[in-house]
């Protein structure tokens, strides 16, 4: 084998190999647990069991806003319907260690927030429009635990 052959072959061999420093990132491609709600159905608040954290430390995702940790496909996807017009939409997590939630919009906003209620966020969409909604629920440190994930509407 020539020189040339040698690094052609190594070069080759390389560009089969996964790209290191390359994290996973959310991704809505995969749907979550499918949740279906009118904003008349989330008057009375809608809570939703879900294992909060995961293996993605969303510091490592320049496109994605947040800091903490999720998984890769979103734990819900909601299909929504504001049949009243002009309702708020809110989702907010409970849980006893400290969380974060991210949320990809029906209008394709990312939409992240930590500790608005203590150690648990919240997010709110003012007139939240109709729509998917892809929300993940994270931890700040790497951990898992139990949480709730709620929605409501104003």
């Amino acid at each position: 084998m020539t020189f040339f052959s040698k690094v052609l072959f190594a070069g080759a061999a390389l560009a089969v190999l996964p790209a290191a420093g390359f994290a996973a990132c959310p991704s809505y491609d995969n749907p979550g647990a499918p949740l279906s709600y009118t904003d008349e159905q989330v008057w009375s608040p809608q809570a939703h069991s879900v294992t909060a954290g995961g293996n993605i430390n969303l510091a490592e995702c320049a496109s994605i806003p947040g800091i903490g940790y999720i998984v890769e496909s979103p734990d819900f996807t909601l299909q929504y319907q504001n049949v009243t017009a002009g309702r708020a939409l809110e989702f907010r997590v409970d849980a006893a260690c400290d969380t974060v939630i991210l949320v990809n919009t029906a209008s394709g906003e990312w939409v992240f927030n930590d500790d608005t209620n203590g150690l648990n966020p919240a997010v709110r969409i003012a007139s939240a429009p109709d729509g998917r909604y892809d929300v993940w629920v994270g931890t700040l440190g790497n951990s898992t635990c139990a949480a709730q994930l709620i929605l409501e509407s104003f």
